[in-house]
């Protein structure tokens, strides 16, 4: 199927605030696909993961907060894409995008 979809739903969270192992589950680039199931508690995993963490988990602050805010509108008129709503929460954010006609490039 050729269609492009209507928008994107991108999602990220700061550093080491859910790491794989979490029993919340969670995605990795083989395991990111629209239906695919989470990556299973495993907390051997979690364990390992948060000792390998070079720095504490981040939180963001309002000014952390607020320069995401003006980051995304810029990255999406560089990138031709239209924003159409984005959410910037303590340890994660939430935007809403769409790039038209174009798909968008694998990363």
């Amino acid at each position: 199927m050729d269609a492009v979809p209507l928008a994107y739903l991108i999602t990220f969270r700061s550093y080491g605030t859910w790491l794989h192992g979490d029993a919340r589950g969670a995605v990795n680039r083989f395991r990111n696909q629209f239906g695919t199931e989470f990556i299973e508690r495993d907390d051997h995993w979690l364990r390992r993961n948060q000792k390998m963490l070079n720095e504490t988990p981040v939180t963001l602050d309002l000014e952390q907060r607020r320069a995401i805010e003006l980051s995304i509108p810029q990255t999406c008129d560089i990138r031709t894409w239209s924003l159409y709503a984005v959410n910037i929460r303590t340890n994660h954010v939430h935007a809403v995008v769409s790039s038209g006609e174009a798909r968008p490039s694998s990363c």
